[in-house]
């Protein structure tokens, strides 16, 4: 038996509760764990045997596992190998993104045996604006580690089996707070098809000391070396070149970002299913 892990982390947000929960794992079985980043590169054309275990890590975007996940996974074979998928969001809801991840890997040949949903730093968040702002915390990493316990006594005991992941059911929010955000996204959605507007990453030149960290840091070579600007076609608004700016140059004004905040305050706890 072998076990890979797999992360998809522009932030780095998914990579911290992928590394606590594999951790658990290879200290519940005294085994090391083959670990690949998908931020930047695919996965290739990998094979997996019936006996390989497979932990898949990634961010949601809009209610959906990050379609760059998928793309960078799209030539794996599973060949009845098993699988653990792991979504990270932003406080407000994982919505359809464990299916959706679950729906694909069994499509490449899967067993899904086990669904978890943490909480990371939203994107959009900002000091003004804050989402989540520091997860994971200390708390959220203990219980992705603790989550990796329970998957190798699982493992162990022989009686990691296939699951339903629709049966992991979210923590509910406040039906206001639910209300106060449809009507937001309506009121958005009427306003874009009127006058459609693109939400892009800004940069004041007036800080930026051309360091290059943006563009390293692009899972999608958005920016380029030899300029600041953003190709619209390839932006996916994971704000990696805003976080990782060391002089505060960059930021992306999303009309999401307030209402996410205020309604979206209370804090949601990891959930599993095994």
């Amino acid at each position: 038996m072998s076990i890979y892990s797999f992360t998809f982390s522009p932030t780095g947000t998914s990579a911290q509760i992928s590394r606590s929960i594999t951790s658990g794992i290879s200290e519940a079985l005294k085994i090391d764990i083959h670990h690949a980043d998908l931020t930047f590169n695919p996965a290739g054309n990998l094979k997996f045997s019936h006996e390989d275990i497979v932990i898949i890590s990634s961010p949601v975007y809009g209610g959906k596992i990050a379609p760059l996940t998928k793309q960078r996974l799209s030539t794996i074979q599973g060949n009845g190998a098993k699988c653990i998928v792991v979504a990270v969001y932003g406080n407000r809801a994982f919505e359809n993104a464990l299916t959706d991840l679950s729906e694909f890997m069994s499509d490449h040949g899967f067993q899904v045996c086990s669904a978890g949903a943490f909480v990371g730093e939203h994107s959009y968040s900002t000091p003004a604006t804050p989402i989540a702002q520091g997860r994971p915390d200390r708390k959220d990493l203990i219980d992705a580690h603790t989550y990796g316990k329970e998957i190798g006594a699982k493992i162990c005991s022989g009686h990691l089996n296939m699951i339903d992941v629709s049966a992991l059911i979210d923590e509910p929010s406040p039906t206001e707070s639910l209300i106060n955000f449809r009507n937001f996204v309506m009121k958005y959605q009427q306003e874009q098809s009127l006058s459609p507007k693109k939400i892009l990453p800004v940069v004041d030149m007036q800080l930026c000391d051309e360091c290059g960290s943006c563009y390293a840091s692009c899972p999608t070579g958005a920016i380029t070396a030899d300029s600041n600007e953003v190709d619209s076609s390839k932006c996916i608004k994971c704000c990696a070149c805003v976080k990782i700016c060391p002089q505060n140059a960059r930021a992306l004004s999303s009309p999401f970002a307030e209402p996410l905040s205020e309604n979206f305050n209370r804090r949601k706890s990891p959930k599993w299913i095994l």
